[in-house]
């Protein structure tokens, strides 16, 4: 199977489209206590920017423990949370790789074709499913900007505030050097992707996923 006529579909495919509906899960595990259950169920307009959350959580951070649910309508296009997304532009001032140097570039280049070649694409039924083991993955990452972990957390803390601590949790489970971490994409015969899902087992244990409906 092509790998880069399917990803090909399946980009072009999302990129057409307006409406989107569906729900994140995450529940996240450390040392056999769970430290975070949350759930997001969503409807976006990417035309209009209109958009609508729902969301539960409960957290057990340092025996900290806290609970919270809302129910929000709003405008991303004038959503501090899209601002946000937008200056962790690997442009940032604060990373310290030379993005402008010839090396800085192949590497990148080398980055992005180690995954495609690491990307394995099985048919099941009228589905096909992609899947990327992440360690290795992460480790390249982590190696090529080195002070990238660094610069994440003091953006959040500086940006976020302690309601977002969930997201510093989530980062740390996927990019644990003790983890095996692995990406799943179910993707249906229109080329849509149905589900996306991100497993990490090991010394804490995270199952991130993202449903969409059509």
């Amino acid at each position: 199977m092509n790998k880069i006529k399917v990803l090909y579909d399946v980009f072009k495919t999302m990129k057409e489209k307006e409406l989107f509906n569906g729900s994140i899960n995450v529940e996240a595990v450390k040392i056999g206590t769970k430290v975070l259950s949350f759930s997001n169920e969503f409807s976006a307009n990417t035309a209009t920017g209109e958009t609508k959350i729902k969301i539960n959580s409960e957290s057990n951070f340092d025996e900290n423990k806290s609970k919270h649910e809302s129910t929000t309508e709003f405008n991303v296009k004038n959503c501090k949370h899209h601002k946000f997304h937008h200056h962790m532009h690997p442009h940032h001032h604060g990373m310290s790789c030379d993005h402008g140097s010839i090396k800085a570039k192949l590497s990148k280049v080398t980055f992005m074709l180690n995954i495609l070649n690491s990307l394995k694409i099985e048919e099941q039924n009228d589905k096909s499913i992609l899947s990327l083991e992440l360690k290795e993955i992460i480790r390249e990452f982590k190696e090529q900007h080195k002070d990238w972990d660094k610069h994440h957390k003091d953006f959040c803390e500086q940006n976020m505030g302690e309601h977002h601590k969930h997201c510093a949790c989530i980062k740390d489970f996927i990019f644990n050097a003790n983890n095996d971490a692995v990406l799943n994409v179910c993707v249906n015969k229109n080329n849509e992707v149905e589900k996306i899902e991100i497993v990490a087992k090991g010394e804490n244990s995270l199952n991130a996923s993202l449903n969409l409906a059509w």
